[in-house]
């Protein structure tokens, strides 16, 4: 989630900006003959304050709704170096990988890349990745399904990598995207299949969002998630004093790009729902605090753990735990729901 962090403290940024600029012109009104006697230059004064207050709130809302809903994240090939020089990377470009197209909600095309596991099996997972990220960011975890026989899918979520511009609304429109990834996979590979679904901060709340629809799927791991995409940003805004900025940040994004924060909510798309949920997440994470997988447990109906990782800040968990550490907490999961 570090580019929202960005858009964040852009949006303070502009703020501080333009209330030294309402400054500068409240001085200016006061000192200068041309806006004649004191009581009219008052009025002057309330009238640029108030017109001024409200230019700035609409610009800053505007700022960060747009760090929001149209993120500048990695390209592929930074996304690579990124997971090199974090050790991530391992023999990923030594795999054997296809690369394919599907179409998402509303015709949207999705970059696609299919990595065989090691032996023939029927266990297929799709791994969505994070904020700013693209298909390269899930690649820290294919080696660990792939150890534990699953053939893996990764791809762009929609105004990711490789995909068109567009506008991200982190899991709304995002999890009918998935189900297209989903139905494109049984068709492909059968009805039979056993499928399920892995997803890093934005990807947890476009995988577990995508549950509300019934998927055809036996499993979700839900690293470092949020829990509802409004009371996220809100939070992360006390720390700055800025928590009532979050409600005008979310009319820009209704008024501009057509979706409600509120409404990007992986909790309540738990209501009901069955399928084992596998939650982990990073101690040490400010980002998306670990509270938010603890209130994802609670609001299931299915098997559930979490694992909250020591040491770990947000996105961090695969790399602390290692491969191996990962990948045991993977396996034990699915022998417990049943799925191994």
């Amino acid at each position: 989630m570090n580019a929202l962090v960005w858009s964040y403290r852009a949006g303070l940024n502009t703020f501080h900006k333009a209330a030294v600029s309402l400054a500068r012109i409240i001085s200016f009104t006061c000192s200068s003959p041309l806006f004649g006697d004191r009581v009219k230059k008052r009025r002057i004064i309330v009238i640029v304050a108030i017109v001024a207050l409200l230019a700035i709130l609409a610009g800053v809302s505007l700022r960060y709704a747009s760090g929001v809903a149209e993120p500048s994240g990695n390209s592929l090939d930074q996304e690579i170096t990124w997971e090199e020089e974090h050790g991530l990377w391992e023999d990923f470009s030594q795999l054997e990988r296809t690369p394919y197209e599907v179409e998402g909600s509303g015709g949207y095309v999705l970059h696609c890349e299919f990595v065989p596991a090691a032996q023939t099996s029927n266990r297929y997972v799709i791994i969505s990745h994070g904020f700013g990220s693209n298909r390269y960011g899930a690649a820290k975890y294919v080696t660990a399904y792939r150890d534990l026989g699953f053939n893996c899918i990764i791809y762009d979520v929609r105004a990711h990598g490789e995909n068109e511009k567009a506008v991200c609304t982190l899991g709304q429109v995002e999890a009918k995207d998935l189900l297209a990834i989903i139905d494109n996979t049984h068709a492909r590979y059968g009805s039979d299949i056993v499928l399920g679904l892995h997803g890093e901060s934005m990807g947890s709340s476009i995988s577990i969002s995508s549950l509300q629809y019934k998927p055809g799927v036996v499993f979700v791991v839900a690293d470092c998630g949020f829990a509802n995409l409004y009371t996220l940003l809100s939070d992360g805004a006390k720390s700055a004093h800025m928590s009532w900025l979050i409600p005008e940040v979310n009319l820009a994004c209704q008024l501009r790009y057509g979706f409600d924060l509120h409404k990007t909510s992986p909790v309540d798309a738990l209501l009901g729902n069955t399928v084992p949920l596998c939650l982990i997440h990073g101690e040490n994470d400010t980002g998306i605090p670990p509270e938010n997988s603890r209130l994802l447990q609670e609001a299931t109906s299915g098997y559930s753990e979490i694992h909250i990782v020591p040491g770990a800040a947000h996105a961090e968990s695969r790399e602390v735990l290692g491969k191996d550490g990962y990948e045991h907490i993977i396996e034990e999961f699915l022998q417990n729901a049943g799925v191994l």
